[in-house]
């Protein structure tokens, strides 16, 4: 995709004097308000504390695998909340890699640990499940050998 010329206008027509300056001075202020932008997504994304958004997926998956209690929200609204405290934990991983690399590793450890909590807290609960649904009358005993009373 080439760049098109600021003195003519699509159909290759040749522009206006006054045209082409409005054309190019809307180009510089989109460009301006780009960098605008970028810079006020860094610096939210500098106020949010990834601790905290850790914080919140350990409440979420509480809520999730805790096999005493339904959970309070819908599974649909629990996987959206955990996608998007996922992504603004990507974002936040992604600008200290850039900037810090010291915390960098260290959120990068503390995903890894949420992430080893999380399969233990899902394998237990489901283990839990699984047991509720078995019978004990099911479960085959094992045979004792008959060996001679001893008398």
């Amino acid at each position: 995709m080439g760049r098109r010329s600021t003195s003519s206008t699509k159909s290759g027509k040749f522009m206006n004097p006054t045209d082409q300056a409005r054309k190019e001075a809307r180009k510089r202020e989109l460009k301006k308000n780009k960098k605008q932008r970028m810079m006020v997504r860094t610096a939210v994304l500098k106020m949010k504390d990834p601790r905290q958004i850790i914080r919140d997926m350990e409440k979420l998956d509480e809520m999730e695998f805790n096999p005493v209690q339904v959970p309070l929200l819908n599974e649909k609204v629990l996987r959206d909340k955990r996608k998007k405290l996922r992504e603004t934990f990507e974002r936040i991983v992604r600008l200290y890699e850039r900037e810090n690399p010291e915390t960098y590793k260290e959120l990068r450890k503390l995903e890894q640990d949420y992430e080893s909590k999380r399969g233990q807290l899902a394998l237990y609960f489901h283990s839990v499940k699984n047991a509720e649904l078995v019978e004990v009358d099911s479960i085959p005993l094992p045979e004792m050998p008959h060996a001679p009373p001893a008398s």
